[in-house]
C-alpha cells in the first residue's frame, strides 16, 4: 500500500500567526515609543539684535530705591513696598513693554541689558547716565538756603509782573504770591510795578504747594525800607526724590538734595531720570525671532 505525505497545514498556520503577532507587537511598540516617549523641548533663544521682546519691568533710582516708572500695575499700587519718586506717574492701562532689539526705541543701557535674556528670565540691570538719559544740566540745579530771607518790596516791569502773577499789574489790586501762597498789594506806575508781599509772622505756608514751611518774621524796615520775610522751610532728607513741583515759569522740578548740616536744599529743574544711575528688574515675558 501505497501513502502519500502532505505539508501540515496546522504548522503552516502557526507560523503564520506567530509573524503577524511579532508584527504587531513591534508596531504597537514604535507607536508607544512615538507616542509616549518625552521629545527634547526646542533650544531656547536668546534675545539678540532684531528680535521682538516683551518685558515687564520697575525702574527705580539707585540713590533713593524710590520706583520712577514700572510696567506692572500691582506695583503701582503698592507705595508700601515700593515708594513712588515725584516722577512716576499714573497711567489709563498696565501692559509689558515691546519694541525690537537694537531698534533705539528704547535708552541704550536697556537695551544693552536685555540681550541675551530668555523667555521667564528675570535680572537687574544698572544703566549708568551716559547710557540712560545723558548729563544732567547744571544751570538748572538752584541751591536755596532752609531759612530763607524774601523781601518785603520789590520792583518790576510789567513784563515781569506778568511772567510771574500770571495776570495783569492794576495799581491797588491784591494778588497771590505763586510760590508762597501769601497776598500780594500791587501799586503800578509809568510801567513800574512795586509790589509788597504781606504775609503774617508764624503763618504756616506751602512754597509751590509742594512742602510746608513757616513765616519766622516779617522786619518792614530791613535793607533800607526793603524789608525782609524769613521763610523757615521744613524739609530734610527723607523727602528727596519724593518732592517736587512746578515753577511760576511752568517748569517742573523735584527735590534732589537736603544737607541740613549746610542749611540748604536744592531744586532740580532736569528731568529726574536725567544725569542719574537707573535699576531696572526686567522679566523677559515674550521673545520672538523673525527668521
Amino acid at each position: 500500500m501505497v501513502r502519500r505525505l502532505s505539508p501540515d497545514d496546522s504548522a503552516v498556520s502557526s507560523w503564520v500567526l506567530l509573524v503577524v503577532l511579532i508584527v504587531a507587537v513591534a508596531a504597537a511598540l514604535g507607536a508607544y515609543y512615538v507616542y509616549t516617549t518625552p521629545r527634547a523641548p526646542p533650544a531656547p533663544i536668546y534675545a539678540q539684535q532684531g528680535d521682538s521682546i516683551h518685558i515687564d519691568y520697575i525702574g527705580y533710582f539707585e540713590s533713593t530705591g524710590l520706583v520712577f516708572d514700572t510696567s506692572d500695575v500691582s506695583v503701582a499700587r503698592d507705595n508700601a513696598s515700593h515708594p513712588k519718586a515725584f516722577a512716576f506717574s499714573w497711567r489709563s492701562t498696565w501692559t509689558p513693554l515691546s519694541f525690537t532689539v537694537g531698534d533705539a526705541s528704547v535708552i541704550k543701557g536697556f537695551d544693552d541689558g536685555v540681550r541675551g535674556l530668555t523667555k521667564g528670565q528675570t535680572t537687574t540691570i544698572f544703566v549708568p547716565a551716559e547710557l540712560g538719559y545723558g548729563a544732567a544740566d547744571p544751570s538748572k540745579v538752584v541751591v536755596h538756603t532752609l531759612l530763607e530771607s524774601v523781601p518785603v518790596r520789590s520792583t518790576m516791569n510789567e513784563s515781569a509782573f506778568v511772567a510771574y502773577y500770571r495776570t495783569s499789574p492794576v495799581s491797588g489790586s491784591q494778588v497771590t504770591d505763586p510760590v508762597y501762597g501769601w497776598p500780594v498789594l500791587v501799586e503800578s506806575l509809568n510801567g513800574v510795578v512795586t509790589v509788597t508781599n504781606s504775609p503774617a509772622p508764624g503763618q504756616t505756608v506751602h512754597p509751590y504747594g509742594a512742602w510746608t514751611a513757616s513765616v519766622v518774621s516779617v522786619d518792614d524796615t530791613a535793607y533800607n525800607g526793603t524789608g525782609e520775610i524769613r521763610v523757615q522751610n521744613a524739609l530734610d532728607a527723607s523727602r528727596v526724590d519724593i518732592v517736587g513741583g512746578t515753577a511760576p515759569n511752568g517748569q517742573p522740578f523735584y527735590l534732589s538734595a537736603v544737607d541740613s548740616a549746610a542749611g540748604t536744599y536744592t531744586l532740580n529743574f532736569n528731568r529726574q531720570v536725567v544725569g542719574r544711575t537707573l535699576v531696572f528688574q526686567i522679566t523677559v515675558v515674550e521673545l520672538g525671532r523673525i527668521t
